[in-house]
């Protein structure tokens, strides 16, 4: 009888370990030298698998060749022939891999009841998420990606339901240079991820653990995808990308409503180093950096200066909101407004506030930790936001004399409540999880590197590898976890009169224009605390994989220690009780 390639390597790896046993009966059951079997078995297996393909593709092509030689007689070289796949998603590539296309998309329906003391218990469910996904290749080296989102999470406007819209060109740049460097440059325009941390670079949903995003990662890097170009390489252990960024689709407007200083831009760059990678163990280490410059951007334009605003208490579905500060622009247009005033019209004080904008710009900076060994593993992220703005500006709202827009005590009400002006404000949060496979899956299955994900590399891209499926006669996979989430964005002295001893001090008085002129208010403004909101949070999650492609979540969370922004008073110490669903599947 004779043997196939597959059938033959078997054999070949039948023989060597039973020559290994034989050879050495007497260590054959140490760990080590199963450790070393295992990975000799696997090793064979790839091949296998491997020679099987190739099998298979010289076949198909052969066949395709017969067929148009068949059909036309003149012998011209066949078409290269190309290869259909419905597995989560169509998937069509050539033979010589130099074109492919993909058409997937994901649903994600989610359910919860909440138990709230300020507000009382609620119930609701959402569509979260609905996208249509088109990706794909051209000529070896061009990729891109178009998204669009028909769920219930976007905006109202047609272009806010835009996610990836992007174009890339992947090439060793730098070899074709003469530069001895080897590895391939990708190159990304149009709207995209910023790479601003592992959690917000983690493009499909279905590779987090839980339903929701951290509180940090919602509040500092939200919209996450925005217009702009990006570079990136990296290798098996290493990566790095930084791009330059502006306006996004998802932005509360497309412009600033006064665009006399321009738009924003920011500069980010991410840094992954893994010391340890394994089928078995991973550690991940990553750093992130991030440089705003805001010029003519409000919170009427740009909700990131909102911040925690759009902060949904890692709950979506329930539509709590905890957090927020005041727009960190000084809120021109809003309650502070300075339209009309003799200082919005004081050249001796630069012209700026004819902008009616105090912020000039902002830092994050932010790490991230991972470490795996086997279904078990650990995460972690800390990120610090950093709000640099124009002390002269900020005191110039303080400053209530009659020509003033708005009324004096009323004014001062609003920094009593936590408005503060200070010249500067920094926030932070950070999460910690740990995740274990009870059924004995591992998160390496489903990390991937720039080889082998342009896009998002170093992150948890895509379902881990299930063992059992319903489909083998299995149960699944399944997963217990555990996060703790916290963020406080509470700045400078805090309490509903921490502005009273400055202004007594300086003998000012609330609601009354200030005698001092515009350097006893810059004293002033900068004493004044910041309330946007301080929540800690726990949640415990029960995951179920039974195929790939579709996974049941369960989480139960509950908010400790709970302190309430500036407009939110009686949302102090609102300690509440969730329970949300998620039944998702994507392709």
């Amino acid at each position: 009888m004779k043997l196939g390639v597959g059938q033959r390597a078997l054999a070949i790896a039948a023989f060597g370990l039973f020559a290994t046993g034989s050879a050495t009966p007497a260590a054959a059951d140490t760990a080590s030298e199963l450790r070393e079997l295992k990975a000799r078995l696997q090793q064979l297996e790839a091949q296998v698998a491997k020679q099987r393909a190739e099998v298979k593709r010289a076949t198909n092509v052969a066949n395709a060749a017969h067929a148009h030689v068949s059909k036309d007689g003149h012998g011209h070289p066949p078409p290269p022939p190309v290869f259909v796949s419905f597995k989560n998603g169509l998937f069509v590539e050539t033979e010589d891999k130099a074109f492919s296309f993909y058409v997937g998309g994901r649903v994600h329906a989610d359910g919860g009841w909440q138990s709230d003391p300020a507000n009382g218990d609620a119930s609701n469910v959402l569509l979260r998420r609905a996208r249509i996904d088109i990706a794909g290749k051209a000529f070896k080296h061009w990729y891109y990606r178009t998204q669009f989102e028909f769920g219930g999470s976007s905006g109202a406007a047609s272009s806010a339901n835009v996610r990836d819209a992007w174009l890339g060109f992947n090439y060793p740049i730098l070899a074709k240079l003469g530069l001895p460097y080897e590895k391939n440059i990708f190159i990304q325009l149009a709207n995209q991820l910023r790479p601003l941390g592992l959690e917000a670079m983690s493009t499909s949903n279905s590779g987090i653990t839980f339903i929701e995003r951290s509180m940090m990662s919602d509040a500092f890097n939200t919209p996450r995808r925005h217009l702009g170009a990006s570079i990136s390489t990296g290798d098996h252990n290493w990566g790095v990308k930084t791009g330059i960024y502006s306006t996004s689709p998802q932005d509360t407007a497309i412009r600033p409503f006064n665009n006399r200083l321009g738009q924003y831009w920011e500069v980010d760059g991410r840094a992954v180093f893994l010391p340890i990678r394994t089928e078995e163990d991973l550690i991940h280490i990553g750093a992130t950096g991030r440089y705003y410059q805001n010029n003519g951007a409000t919170g009427a334009s740009n909700d990131e200066l909102l911040v925690g605003r759009g902060v949904r208490n890692e709950a979506n579905a329930l539509n709590t909101r905890l957090l927020g500060t005041p727009d960190m622009s000084c809120n021109p247009g809003g309650p502070f407004n300075l339209f009309g005033s003799v200082w919005a019209a004081n050249q001796g004080l630069g012209g700026s506030l004819a902008q009616n904008n105090c912020l000039k710009n902002s830092t994050q900076f932010n790490v991230e930790f991972v470490a795996v060994h086997g279904p078990f593993s650990i995460q972690a992220e800390y990120s610090q936001q950093y709000y640099n703005r124009n002390s002269y500006n900020s005191a110039a709202l303080l400053i209530t004399p009659s020509a003033l827009t708005g009324v004096p005590a009323f004014q001062a009400a609003r920094l009593a409540a936590g408005q503060g002006l200070q010249s500067s404000s920094a926030f932070d949060g950070f999460y910690v999880q740990a995740q274990w496979f009870l059924t004995g899956e591992t998160r390496i299955s489903g990390y991937t590197d720039i080889e082998h994900n342009v896009n998002t590399p170093y992150t948890f891209s895509t379902q881990p590898k299930i063992l059992n499926p319903i489909s083998k006669g299995g149960y699944g996979a399944w997963e217990v976890a555990g996060r703790w989430s916290s963020i406080d964005l509470n700045n400078g002295a805090q309490g509903s009169w921490s502005y009273l001893p400055a202004y007594g001090a300086l003998g000012l008085v609330p609601g009354v224009a200030t005698p001092g002129g515009l350097a006893s208010a810059v004293l002033a403004a900068n004493s004044v605390g910041l309330t946007g909101g301080r929540v800690n949070k726990i949640t415990l999650g029960l995951n179920w994989y039974p195929e790939k492609g579709y996974r049941f979540l369960f989480n139960y969370g509950r908010v400790l220690a709970n302190v309430a922004p500036f407009n939110q008073p009686w949302l102090n110490s609102n300690d509440t009780n969730s329970f949300l669903t998620r039944a998702e599947v994507w392709w």
